[in-house]
């Protein structure tokens, strides 16, 4: 078991809530906490602010009322101090306490305010709260005695006004939070639904069945552009698998042909030993052995082009003008045709890999030997305004024909006049011919010519290229 897997088996053996969640919880989660958490701050923060102005508020009315409710006269100071005190019990916002003290009281009439605290728990009981912000007011006795009246707010209204702006603010900031969570739910929903609409269609392909594409928003977003990129890279393997599938079933029927010929000629070369001409047969089963030979490397070529990227290899540069001389100097065509060879004065250099754009010309010049009557022809140029390399091979046989052009490259494409077993090959020269070029990021194409095939492939120069 692999890493990988068991890392797999441990997460789907997670209980649910320790498991990932979804993208559509933790935008809201994340939503919702981006929206309360500066409200919660916020309300906080007003408490704190509001809090110093109550007092203040406080100290101010207490400081109002005391001056204006104490009455004028200084006949009788002490009598006229019980009556203030009296007047000021009335009040439900303050609370008045006379006592008498020996000796000197506090020096002056007022104290400054001792501001207190009021709590920011918004249940908290206003009745409760501890009466702190003070005055004090002394009036000498003859006998050496003060009387003192000390007043002091309540601040059971100001913990009630706090009371009730924490109270609206906190509801405010939890509806709000909910509002903005319902909110995210339901847009998240909305724009998550097309990605989950793309998972269950993509659930239901399988190996054998690659037709379903998923849905596709009509929208410009980006979940738009994620189901047309699936849907294209579905096309592509669609594509791939068939053209795979067509593969295997070419080469079954290729290897199929040549095995089932060499087993008939010697089963019936054994039924009759001693009439069979064994040089013959021999010969034969060679013939039939090579034929297979060629199909298997082709094969194993195609196989390596299409599984491993070529483009990666480091490119070295490569004259082509010494491949052609080469390969044709190699080259023993039959007797009854004649090959020339023109190529450009000085080095046509490319960047790629010599032993697969020698196996280009090869399988250009085999497709020409098959099919002309008397001559082949090389040709190698440069195009200067395209900065490509242009290799020609013709031929005088019976041409292409317009509607086959394309379809010659494709794999095991043989025209009626190939199907035969002694000249006809197994299809695959073009298709190789082409893919070695693309690899190359060239191009290889039938072009037009009056008489004979005309295969032209052009190659991109290299950087110490004309």
């Amino acid at each position: 078991m692999t890493r990988r897997t068991v890392r797999r088996s441990a997460r789907r053996a997670l209980p649910p809530w320790r498991r990932p969640a979804s993208i559509r919880v933790r935008v809201t989660l994340l939503t919702t906490l981006a929206v309360a958490l500066p409200l919660a701050l916020g309300v906080v923060g007003a408490a704190n602010a509001l809090r110093p102005l109550l007092l203040q508020n406080s100290a101010e009315y207490l400081s109002a009322t005391v001056a204006g409710e104490r009455p004028d006269g200084a006949d009788d100071p002490e009598q006229n101090l019980r009556r203030l005190a009296d007047e000021l019990t009335d009040n439900p916002r303050l609370e008045a306490r006379l006592h008498t003290t020996t000796g000197p009281g506090p020096a002056g009439d007022d104290t400054d305010p001792d501001l207190g605290d009021l709590s920011l728990w918004p249940w908290t009981d206003p009745a409760r709260a501890r009466p702190v912000i003070q005055r004090t007011l002394t009036v000498g006795r003859p006998d050496g005695s003060t009387l003192v009246l000390q007043v002091a707010s309540r601040l059971q209204h100001e913990q009630y006004l706090l009371n009730t702006v924490l109270l609206a603010t906190t509801a405010g900031t939890a509806l709000v939070t909910a509002l903005v969570t319902a909110l995210t739910w339901a847009v998240a929903g909305r724009v998550l639904s097309p990605v989950e609409g793309i998972r269950r269609r993509f659930a239901e392909l399988t190996a054998h069945d690659l037709g379903h594409r998923v849905p596709v928003p009509g929208t410009r977003d980006e979940v738009a552009r994620l189901a047309r990129t699936m849907n294209a890279t579905l096309d592509r393997l669609q594509s791939a698998v068939e053209q795979q599938r067509r593969f295997v079933a070419d080469a079954s029927h290729e290897l199929r042909s040549p095995l089932a010929a060499l087993r008939a000629e010697l089963e019936i070369a054994l039924a009759r030993p001693d009439l069979a001409d064994w040089p013959e047969v021999v010969r034969g089963a060679l013939g039939d052995t090579e034929r297979l030979q060629h199909l298997v490397t082709d094969l194993l070529l195609l196989a390596r082009l299409d599984a491993e990227d070529t483009s990666r290899r480091p490119a070295a540069p490569v004259d082509l003008g010494d491949l052609v001389r080469e390969e044709a100097a190699r080259r023993r065509p039959p007797a009854h045709l004649t090959l020339t060879v023109r190529t450009a004065p000085g080095p046509v250099l490319v960047d790629g890999h010599r032993a697969l754009l020698t196996r280009v010309l090869g399988n250009l010049l085999d497709n020409a030997e098959r099919y002309a009557a008397a001559t082949v022809s090389v040709g190698l140029g440069f195009d200067h305004r395209r900065r490509e390399a242009v290799l020609e091979v013709r031929d005088d046989g019976p041409g292409i024909p317009p509607e086959d052009r394309a379809r010659v490259f494709e794999r095991f494409t043989r025209l009626d006049e190939a199907r035969t077993r002694d000249s006809g090959g197994a299809g695959l020269g073009l298709a190789i011919a082409r893919h070695i070029a693309a690899l190359h990021h060239g191009t290889l194409e039938v072009a037009a010519c009056p008489d004979g095939a005309l295969l032209r492939a052009r190659l991109p120069a290299g950087n110490a290229g004309p």
